[in-house]
């Protein structure tokens, strides 16, 4: 009987643990950790092969110029698209960067998410023109960037390019599994 009694207040016990509290749902608690919802496998990428050059987009044509490193700024490749306006330079690359120093570094940019990864807008204005960066967090403190410049480009028409672009890099970066 003594048995009994000990796995009746046992099961009591249980019971009360799990019990439901009364009230509101416990509120989330902020993050300020970018989402990265598909981890990918960098060592595994070639940014210049990130974005399609023979047409096969319908955003973007067919470039005669192939992708290539870019001397200037190392770990980057570059892409040139011509256009009735102008050419739009497209670099893509693999930076070691936290995303909060993205922000920091862009502080009129704006934040979104694609494709599971949260990611940074943002534009600088210099005298030669608009230059406009997408950073997308791919993993700890590295951020898949894609930066576009175009002269006499406005920062709408490059947000499109550069949301156009980052989905391109991202198919292309290889999900681990």
């Amino acid at each position: 009987m003594s048995r009994l009694l000990g796995v009746a207040v046992l099961c009591a016990a249980l019971t009360a643990c799990t019990a439901e509290i009364p009230g509101p749902p416990p509120k989330p608690v902020p993050t300020t950790s970018p989402r990265i919802d598909k981890p990918r496998n960098l060592a595994a990428f070639d940014t210049c092969k990130a974005i399609p050059v023979d047409g096969s987009s319908p955003l973007m044509k067919a470039t005669t110029v192939v992708p290539a490193p870019d001397p200037a700024n190392p770990g980057f490749c570059r892409y040139t698209f011509t256009f009735p306006s102008g050419d739009l330079t497209v670099l893509v690359g693999l930076e070691e960067i936290e995303y909060v120093e993205v922000k920091k570094a862009h502080p009129n940019g704006h934040q979104g998410e694609i494709d599971g990864h949260t990611m940074w807008f943002g534009c600088d204005t210099d005298a030669s023109g608009l230059d406009c960066g997408v950073w997308a967090a791919v993993g700890y403190a590295r951020s898949l960037t894609v930066k576009a410049r175009m002269p006499g480009a406005n920062e709408g028409w490059l947000l499109g390019q550069r949301i156009t672009l980052i989905k391109f890099a991202l198919d292309r970066l290889p999900v681990t599994s």
